[in-house]
C-alpha cells in the first residue's frame, strides 16, 4: 500500500530522531556510517518518496525542518553534494535559518569551494550578525582565499564575542600559518587547547605544523593526544602514518593508515597514502589494491588512476597501465605528468606518432621540463625526422643546463651532433 504524502514528514522526522543527528555539526566529527541501521535505510527510502511527492506536501509546515535535518544527516556522513542540495531546498522555504546557512557553508568549505562558503556564512550573518560560528568559519574560508584583512577582522569579531572560543582561537592560528608565521600559529593553537583540553582539531593542526617543520616527536605527541580524546579520528591516524614514513617505520605507517581507512573508508586520499607505503615496500599488488579502493571511493580521483598506472608499469603490465592513463587523461587533459607517462608506454610499444603527440601535449603545459623534450627528440629520431630531432635536442640541452644538470645537457648536445641540420 502506497504511503500517504501527509505521513511522510512525520515518518521521516521520527526516523531522524531515532538515528540521531548533532545539533551543531563540526568538520572533525563528519564520518560515513560503516553500517546502516534499518532506521537509516528507511530514511533513504522515505527521502526518495518525499522528493517525488514534494509538491503534494509543500504546504506542510514541518517541511523546512525535515529538509534541514535531512541535510544535516548527509553533512554528518560526509555526503556534501546531497547535503548542499537539501540545504538549498530547505532555505528556499525559509531563508532565515542561520544554522542551515552555516552548515551549507561548511559543506562548501570542506569541498574547497571557498567563495560559495563565504557567501553562505555571509547569509547567516545577515540574519544574525553576532553569530560566533558564522564569523569563525567566515574567517577560515577567507583565510583560504587569501583575503587576510577580512579574515582577521571576522576572527577578531568572533574572539570579542567569545575570547575563549577554541575554534576561533584555532582560526587565528590557521590565519598565522597561512601567512607563514609559524610561531604565531603555534601560540594560538596552544591557546585553543588551553581553552578546551579535548579540542581535537587544534591538536591535529599543531601536529601538522610540527610535521611540516620536521619536529617529529612534537608532532607525534600532539597527534597521540588527539587520539586519546577521539580514538577514531582518521586524519590524526593518517598524520601519524605520515610521521612514521618520515621515520622509515613503514609497517607502523601501514598500521595507522589501515586504522584510518577503517573509519573513513570513503576518503580516496587515505587509500592513496596506504598504496604509497606499499609501493615504497615494493608490495605492488597491495599498492594497486589500495589505489583501486581510492578509485571506488571517488571514480574521478585522477591521482588514483595515475598511481595505478605507474604501479602497473612496475609490474610490467603496459597494456593495463595504458588504460589507466587513458582514463586519467579523459578526466583531465591538463596533466603533463600523465601525458608523459602514457607517452613512455607508447614509445615502448613503438607507437612513435602517439608517443610524440603525448610528449608535445606534456611540454605545452609544462614547458620548463626538459624530460618531455628528451623523449620528444627520441620519438622524432625513431620517426626518421632528424632535423626536427636535432633542434629538439638543442633546446633540451639548454633546459637541462638551466636546471644545472650538466650530464644530461652534454648528452643532449652529443645526440644533436649526430643528426643532420637539414
Amino acid at each position: 500500500m502506497a504511503r500517504e504524502p501527509e505521513d511522510l514528514c512525520g515518518s521521516i522526522a521520527e526516523k531522524l530522531n531515532v538515528v540521531g543527528i548533532p545539533e551543531e555539526i563540526e568538520p572533525e566529527l563528519i564520518r560515513p556510517r560503516a553500517l546502516h541501521s534499518r532506521h537509516r535505510k528507511a530514511i533513504t527510502e522515505l527521502e526518495t518518496l518525499l522528493e517525488s511527492a514534494l509538491e503534494a506536501v509543500i504546504d506542510d509546515k514541518r517541511i523546512p525542518e525535515v529538509l534541514c535535518k535531512l541535510a544535516d544527516l548527509h553533512l554528518s556522513e560526509g555526503n556534501f553534494g546531497k547535503a548542499i542540495m537539501q540545504y538549498e531546498m530547505c532555505l528556499g522555504f525559509n531563508s532565515k535559518q542561520p544554522k542551515a546557512w552555516i552548515h551549507m557553508g561548511m559543506a562548501y568549505y570542506l569541498v574547497g569551494e571557498y567563495n560559495d562558503a563565504v557567501s553562505c556564512f555571509g547569509s547567516a550573518l545577515a540574519v544574525d550578525k553576532r553569530n560566533l560560528r558564522a564569523l569563525t568559519y567566515m574567517g577560515l574560508a577567507q583565510t583560504e582565499l587569501g583575503e587576510f584583512e577580512e579574515s582577521l577582522k571576522n576572527i577578531e569579531k568572533a574572539l570579542m564575542i567569545s575570547p575563549t572560543s577554541s575554534r576561533a582561537q584555532m582560526a587565528k592560528g590557521l590565519y598565522f600559518k597561512k601567512r607563514g608565521r609559524t610561531e604565531g600559529a603555534i601560540t594560538w593553537l596552544k591557546r585553543a587547547i588551553e581553552s578546551m583540553k579535548t579540542f581535537v582539531p587544534a591538536y591535529m593542526e599543531l601536529g601538522a605544523i610540527y610535521y611540516e617543520n620536521e619536529q617529529l616527536e612534537e608532532a607525534e605527541d600532539a597527534l597521540v593526544r588527539a587520539l586519546h580524546v577521539d580514538p577514531e579520528q582518521p586524519y590524526a591516524m593518517a598524520l601519524l602514518g605520515d610521521v612514521s614514513i618520515k621515520e622509515k617505520e613503514f609497517n607502523q605507517a601501514l598500521f595507522y593508515y589501515d586504522k584510518a581507512v577503517s573509519v573513513k573508508f570513503d576518503e580516496p586520499g587515505l587509500w592513496i597514502r596506504k598504496g604509497d607505503v606499499h609501493k615504497l615496500m615494493r608490495s605492488y599488488k597491495e599498492a594497486l589494491n589500495a589505489y583501486s579502493k581510492a578509485i571506488n571511493a571517488d571514480p574521478e580521483c585522477i591521482e588514483a588512476w595515475v598511481k595505478s598506472g605507474n604501479v602497473l608499469l612496475l609490474m610490467s603490465d603496459e597494456s593495463a597501465a595504458l588504460e589507466y592513463f587513458n582514463t586519467a587523461l579523459a578526466l583531465s587533459s591538463e596533466r603533463p605528468e600523465v601525458a608523459h607517462s602514457r607517452g613512455i608506454v607508447y614509445f615502448n610499444q613503438e607507437r612513435f606518432e602517439e608517443a610524440l603527440s603525448d610528449f608535445d601535449a606534456a611540454f605545452s603545459v609544462d614547458p620548463g621540463n626538459p624530460e618531455h623534450l628528451y623523449y620528444r627528440a627520441l620519438s622524432l629520431e625513431k620517426l626518421g625526422r632528424g632535423p626536427e630531432a636535432r633542434r629538439t635536442w638543442h633546446i633540451a640541452s639548454s633546459l637541462y643546463r638551466e636546471a644545472e644538470d650538466e650530464v644530461k645537457s652534454a648528452e643532449c648536445s652529443a645526440r644533436a651532433k649526430r643528426l643532420p641540420s637539414e
